[in-house]
């Protein structure tokens, strides 16, 4: 079990990867049916604790990207 005291290994290694998520943008697609979707309408993903940041862009579905997830699911 690892205690994250100050100046621990596992506490820098942890702000390092904090960091390093937070330099850079992602953009998130849809996956439907093992696929990835980009729509172009996207909308911003930001942590609940700073709504300045962007995390990244994640594509909007609408409903016929609803109903490709339920057919897909049910030929399972």
């Amino acid at each position: 079990m690892l205690n994250y005291a100050p100046g621990s290994p596992e506490k820098m290694a942890l702000k390092a990867a904090l960091a390093e998520a937070r330099s850079k943008q992602m953009d998130i697609p849809m996956y439907i049916d093992g696929q990835e979707v980009r729509t172009g309408n996207t909308s911003a993903l930001r942590p609940p604790h700073d709504h300045q940041h962007i995390l990244g862009m994640f594509h909007k579905g609408e409903k016929k990207h609803v109903q490709l997830a339920i057919d897909a699911a049910l030929r399972g």
